[in-house]
């Protein structure tokens, strides 16, 4: 029994020291200002951050970074300080002005609720086309539509913000899912903002404390 209380007592205090150096997100928590090559990067809260980024646009502008990743290739230096070259499009996202932006079908659009699952919407475009069999009238039209998405910060994928996958995504929180199935085909559509919010709180983004 002994020994069983010392492996324990290691054990919790091992979990204590990890978490000593991180908290829970919480809206006063603020990203450091930068871009972020991947979602590690967001979640270490270490983002390349604009002293390090090469570019003539002026580093004063107050929206800066959303110029910079307007551009079609993305410079900085690394710690090395020799200088690198990205594709624009290969950027998970960036931080500016305490918003973070998620690089979503090649555009950057802010998380609207940052946790565990993160909420953002986006700009769909879809290609509508008709042919004629006849071969008289042919059309192509575009559908620009704006969408909802929830960010799984645990498998890093991107998924429409919809009954079907609220339910999935919930698999892992047993109380949280039995309530959600038990709920009417009618109101789930309605419930999932609910579930999202209860989710992060049982399950909160852990990040470093500053």
């Amino acid at each position: 029994m002994k020994k069983l209380f010392t492996i324990l007592l290691i054990f919790f205090s091992i979990i204590a020291f990890a978490q000593s150096d991180s908290i829970a997100y919480s809206h006063e928590y603020e990203f450091s200002e930068g871009v972020f090559l991947t979602v590690s990067q967001l979640l270490q809260n270490n983002p390349i951050p604009k002293a390090y980024i090469v570019s003539n646009i002026p580093k004063t502008q107050p929206d800066f970074l959303k110029q910079v990743m307007e551009q079609q290739y993305f410079m900085f230096k690394d710690s090395a300080g020799k200088e690198q070259k990205l594709e624009t499009s290969t950027i998970w996202g960036y931080c500016q002005n305490r918003s973070v932006y998620i690089n979503f079908n090649k555009e950057f659009n802010r998380l609207v609720v940052i946790g565990t699952l993160c909420y953002f919407t986006a700009r769909v475009v879809t290609n509508i086309g008709f042919h004629d069999p006849m071969g008289y009238n042919s059309m192509n039209n575009t559908s620009d539509e704006l969408r909802q998405f929830v960010f799984n910060t645990r498998t890093n994928k991107v998924l429409d913000f919809d009954a079907n996958n609220m339910e999935m995504l919930l698999k892992n929180d047993g109380v949280l899912y039995n309530k959600f199935t038990a709920l009417k085909k009618r109101e789930k559509p309605d419930a999932i903002f609910v579930y999202l919010r209860k989710y992060n709180e049982n399950h909160p983004l852990y990040l470093p404390a500053k």
